[in-house]
């Protein structure tokens, strides 16, 4: 009698693992023989679990997951380098370390090892070779602090920190500047090479905190030792610039403006938007992409729903008359999709058409010296002057500050109140009202 034996075959799935309010989308490969059990995460979380097609191992599409397309093509690929890689080997004497060698290439990831491998040839106590290190490993691996990766916007805001700092080694002819080199002298001299090129007083004190951070994360691993960056003297100089906003009857000229121009249009309906939803630039052309998916509609009310890029915050924001009528006017759909460089390129003319003209005095600290500039209002509209506005009119109109934030992503009243623009005496006339005065 003969005797037809099961072939069993290797197993590549991927799934969900919970975790503190949220979920991991998780890798799991078995062999055939059942000798090798490997369990790894792929580095995305999302936060809902419904978002996840049990059967298909992938996001549901449509998805309210930003990115979800593009997650689920990674995760075809990654499962396509692993089946191509553990094809061409002998799979019933693979070792489960050449498992993990084989996931980690898949998925793009570096072993603790390795990582310690590559930053300690790379780093050998120079401070702008561990500089570059950290740029390209955290701009791909999720931060042990942030529990995220570096964000296109804050890994420009480094690198422009990186290119400062090597202009000025090159200048003062320093040869393999190290940790231990970063002392009082040198932040002294470091501020006044900075201050000498004209660069603002925020844009110096930007300058030192990305270094101060970069030091900090080199002493906490121990790569030195030198601890004055966590002295008061190494500190981030700032000051408070008097931004403008766009007042709520503003705000009303630039709405009612007759806009034949199809792009005029589309600034103008997304700077609108912007103004009275309180959305980071980052966010408003995510919003944007994805158009009528972060919508959606309760007892009569609608609103926005998503996670912010910088925070990863989820948000919910009701949507008020003004951003209901943009809707309607496109049938339900947001504006279409414009790059943020065409909307600060006509945001001004716009303002300028709708009469916003009167001077505003700006004050700031460039090169070490106080100047003033007096100029029309307009030309110191940008993109992210709707935020601001949607900050500072919320507050004049007595919406509580932690609501406020609970929309803006703000996380501390101090840096919320930053971009609230309300002079003296509007600010008393708001406190007057209050109970304790009457």
């Amino acid at each position: 009698m003969l005797i037809f034996l099961k072939k069993t075959v290797m197993k590549i799935r991927f799934y969900l693992r919970k975790s503190t309010k949220k979920y991991s989308i998780n890798f799991e490969y078995r062999s055939s023989n059942g000798s090798i059990r490997y369990r790894t995460s792929t580095g995305y979380m999302i936060q809902n679990s419904k978002e996840w097609d049990n059967k298909k191992e992938r996001l549901k599409i449509p998805s309210s997951v930003f990115g979800a397309a593009d997650i689920n093509t990674k995760l075809s690929e990654a499962i396509y380098k692993v089946n191509k890689s553990i094809s061409v080997t002998d799979e019933l004497n693979i070792s489960e370390s050449d498992v993990q060698k084989i996931v980690f290439n898949a998925f793009g990831k570096v072993s603790v090892a390795e990582k310690e491998k590559v930053k300690t040839e790379s780093v050998k106590n120079n401070l702008i070779s561990y500089y570059k290190w950290f740029l390209e490993y955290y701009s791909i691996h999720n931060s042990p602090y942030t529990k995220k990766k570096l964000a296109k916007g804050t890994l420009k805001t480094y690198k422009t920190g990186l290119s400062r700092l090597e202009e000025y080694i090159e200048d003062r002819k320093l040869n393999n500047f190290s940790f231990k080199d970063c002392n009082r002298d040198f932040y002294n001299d470091y501020i006044l090479y900075l201050t000498s090129l004209n660069y603002s007083k925020n844009y110096v004190g930007t300058i030192i905190q990305k270094l101060k951070t970069i030091l900090g994360f080199a002493y906490e691993e121990g790569i030195h030792s030198n601890n004055e960056f966590k002295k008061s003297y190494f500190s981030k100089m700032t000051e408070e610039i008097d931004h403008v906003y766009l007042t709520v009857e503003e705000l009303k000229r630039i709405k009612e403006l007759q806009l034949n121009d199809t792009i005029l249009d589309n600034v103008r309906d997304i700077f609108l938007i912007s103004c009275y939803t309180g959305l980071r630039i980052s966010d408003m052309m995510a919003l944007l992409k994805r158009s009528n998916q972060v919508i959606f509609e309760e007892d009569g009310i609608k609103y926005f729903q998503l996670k912010q890029l910088k925070t990863t915050n989820s948000v919910i924001i009701p949507l008020n008359s003004i951003v209901n009528a943009i809707l309607d006017k496109r049938n339900g759909n947001l504006p279409n999709y414009l790059h943020s460089t065409i909307i600060n390129e006509h945001i001004k003319s716009i303002c300028k058409r709708a009469k916003i003209i009167e001077n505003h005095l700006l004050t700031r600290t460039i090169g070490g010296k106080v100047e003033e500039f007096n100029l029309p209002k307009y030309k110191l509209v940008s993109s992210h002057t709707a935020r601001r506005s949607f900050c500072t009119n919320a507050f004049k109109s007595g919406i509580p500050i932690q609501d406020i934030m609970a929309i803006s992503g703000h996380k501390s009243e101090r840096v919320f109140l930053n971009y609230v623009k309300v002079q003296k005496v509007e600010n008393a006339k708001r406190i007057a009202k209050h109970d304790f005065f009457k």
